[in-house]
């Protein structure tokens, strides 16, 4: 079984001028992905998710990430409540 991360982002935090446009029209952000320096938090969380904003010289906070099993019998997405349905 492998594992993965997974989690949300807040999306309406993202300042317009962080988001960029490749080449081919995409629309994109660089994002950083840290782990957490305490571990895992009351929620199981365990890397926090971030972009950040040069003008302004801070970081973002857009959300929080926290493992996940998936593959066989390991499910799928999760509802947050810790169950795989």
């Amino acid at each position: 079984m492998a594992q993965k991360l997974n989690g949300r982002l807040t999306l309406t935090k993202i300042p317009k001028e962080l988001i960029q446009t490749s080449q081919n029209g995409d629309k994109f952000i660089y994002i950083d992905i840290v782990p957490n320096r305490n571990g895992a938090d009351q929620y199981g969380n365990t890397h926090s998710v971030s972009v950040y904003d040069k003008q302004n010289r801070k970081p973002i906070y857009l959300g929080n990430l926290k493992p996940q099993e998936f593959g066989e019998n390991g499910g799928g997405h999760s509802n947050g409540s810790g169950l795989p349905f």
